[in-house]
């Protein structure tokens, strides 16, 4: 909403697909915390485990590095929408991306992709 002259909030669908993405990255983060696992052979759970948990730590800190460019900001100089995004939306979306390569990198059994076990 930070964008010269919107007038409006984005629709119901773009927000419900918003919602519908955190709410995936949520089960993710579960799943990476062993909270539940799938009945997936163990080696097809782990790189898809690896792979989802790399990729969703990669979109929240480029998030969280794109929302404080220069060039972000004068795409999106409205206010209060800069003001929050230079003080909770991009510094929180660095730190989910950063818990999310750290729940990838203390996966359990790491000997695995060592070739160790």
């Amino acid at each position: 909403m930070g964008r010269r002259g919107i007038t409006k909030m984005p629709s119901a669908f773009s927000c419900f697909m918003v919602a519908l993405c955190l709410f995936a990255a949520a089960v993710l983060a579960a799943w990476l915390g062993g909270y539940f696992s799938l009945p997936l052979p163990s080696v097809i759970q782990k790189g898809v485990l690896v792979l989802a948990g790399l990729g969703a730590g990669t979109v929240f800190l480029g998030r969280g590095i794109i929302g404080v460019l220069p060039a972000f900001e004068r795409s999106s100089p409205e206010s209060p929408f800069l003001t929050l995004n230079r003080r909770v939306y991009s510094p929180l979306s660095f730190l989910i991306g950063l818990g999310f390569i750290l729940l990838v990198l203390s996966l359990p059994n790491w000997s695995w992709r060592l070739g160790i076990a």
